[in-house]
C-alpha cells in the first residue's frame, strides 16, 4: 500500500523535524501535534512509538532509552520487515547533556544514510528554554565533525514564556557570514494559554519578505481528550486545506494515540500511531536547571529554594567559586527555606544531582 503524502506535509517536514530533533523517516510525521498537544504531564516516559497503516500493519516505530537518572541518552529507529517478520534497525541517535546544552549526535547508520543529519547542540536560558541550536556536518572523507557550524536556529518568546518564533539560518561559506533566516515559524495561543497555530514561512528573496508557506491550526475538546491539527497550504493568498492529526490522551493526559488523514478525509485514515509508556518516573530530561528556583537571588540570610518532585529527597551542595563544598542541605520537600547566613558575600554554585544553580551572597 502506497501512502499518501501531502503537499504541505513535504514541504514543511523538514522545518517542524528540524524544530523538535526528530527523525526524518516517517512519511506522514507531523511532529508539531505529537510534541505540544500533551495537555499535561504525568509520571511517565515515553518508551515506544509506532506508526502503522490503516490495516494495522506496523511500519515504523522509534525505542527510547533513558540513563540511570532518567535523562534520555538515545532513540532506535527500527521499520518492520513483512518478508521476515521482525524489526530492523535502521539508524539511532544519541543524547548528551552539558550545562544548558543537550547535543543530539546521529549514529554511523544514520550518518551514511540519504538525509545525512547534522549533529545538533541545543542551548538553553536560565529558565530552561531553548534559545539557540547550532548545527555541524558530518566530514565522511576526514570522518569527524566539522569544526564550525552551518545550521543555525533560534527561539525567542512572548511575556507569558511561551515560544513565539523560530527561525532558522544557514552559514554562508563564501561570504563569511550567516544569511538571513530562510524559513520560521510564528506561534500563537487561545485564552486558555494553549496552542492555537503556527504559521511557516519562507525567505522571498525576490521580494525581500516572508512568504507564506504552511499553517497548523490547533483545537481541544471540551473534555480535553482530544485535540485536532489541521493542516493548511498556501496557495495564492489563501489557505487550502491539506490534512490533519486527531490526537487523543489517556487518563494521565499523556498522548496515547494519533490518527493522520490527508486532504480526502473521507478516504479514512492514512496512518496512526501508538504511544507507550514505561512506569518509571517521569523522564528528568524534561528538567533543566531552569526548573530549580531560588528567591531572593542575591540572598542575604536565607533564600527559599523551589524545585521539581523529582528532586525532593536530593541533597543541594553549595560549592564557592574555588569548588569547595560549603554547605549541605537535604532537599525535604519541593519549597524550603536554605539559611546562608553562615557563608561569606560571595558568588556560590548550588549543585543538585546533576543541576546547577549559580546563587550570590551580597550582604
Amino acid at each position: 500500500m502506497k501512502l499518501k503524502i501531502s503537499f504541505l506535509f513535504a514541504a514543511v517536514m523538514l522545518v517542524a523535524l528540524s524544530v523538535q530533533a526528530q527523525s526524518v523517516r516517517n512519511p506522514l510525521n507531523m511532529e508539531p501535534a505529537n510534541i505540544r498537544l500533551y495537555k499535561g504531564v504525568s509520571p511517565k516516559s515515553l518508551s515506544v512509538l509506532t506508526f502503522y497503516r490503516p490495516d494495522g500493519t506496523p511500519f515504523d516505530r522509534t525505542n527510547f532509552v533513558y540513563g540511570e537518572n532518567g535523562r534520555k541518552i538515545a532513540e532506535q529507529n527500527q521499520r518492520w520487515s513483512a518478508r521476515d517478520g521482525v524489526w530492523a534497525d535502521v539508524s539511532g541517535t544519541g543524547y548528551s547533556y552539558g550545562e544548558k546544552m543537550m547535543a543530539v549526535v546521529p549514529d554511523a547508520a544514520a550518518l551514511n544514510s540519504r538525509e545525512n543529519p547534522p549533529k545538533t547542540e541545543y542551548y538553553c536560558n536560565d529558565k530552561g528554554k531553548r534559545i539557540y541550536s547550532l548545527g555541524y556536518k558530518w566530514n565522511r572523507d576526514a570522518e569527524n565533525w566539522a569544526e564550525n557550524a552551518v545550521i543555525k536556529g533560534f527561539w525567542t518568546y512572548d511575556e507569558n514564556n511561551r515560544v513565539a518564533e523560530y527561525a532558522k539560518m544557514y552559514y554562508n561559506e563564501i561570504t563569511g557570514t550567516w544569511d538571513i533566516p530562510v524559513t520560521r515559524i510564528l506561534y500563537s495561543y487561545d485564552e486558555k494559554g494553549k496552542q492555537s497555530e503556527e504559521i511557516i514561512q519562507s525567505w522571498n528573496n525576490d521580494g525581500g519578505s516572508w512568504k507564506n508557506a504552511g499553517k497548523y491550526a490547533y483545537t481541544y475538546s471540551e473534555s480535553a481528550e482530544e485535540a485536532v491539527c489541521l493542516s493548511y497550504a498556501a496557495h495564492g493568498g489563501d489557505w487550502v486545506y491539506d490534512g490533519k492529526i486527531v490526537c487523543s490522551y489517556d487518563k494521565d493526559g499523556d498522548i496515547a494515540r494519533c490518527e493522520y488523514y490527508d486532504r480526502d478525509a473521507d478516504s479514512g485514515i492514512s496512518a496512526y500511531c501508538v504511544y507507550a509508556y514505561s512506569e518509571a518516573a517521569r523522564a528528568a530530561d524534561a528538567l533543566t536547571d531552569g526548573d530549580i528556583a531560588v528567591s531572593p537571588n542575591p540572598a542575604v540570610y536565607d533564600f527559599e529554594l523551589t524545585v521539581p518532585e523529582e528532586l525532593v529527597g536530593k541533597t543541594a551542595i553549595l560549592y564557592d567559586f574555588s569548588g569547595r563544598q560549603k554547605k549541605s542541605v537535604r532537599v525535604a520537600g519541593p519549597r524550603l527555606k536554605v539559611d546562608v547566613s553562615d557563608l561569606s558575600k560571595g558568588i556560590y554554585v548550588m549543585k543538585i544531582d546533576s543541576y546547577s544553580k549559580k546563587i550570590i551572597i551580597n550582604r
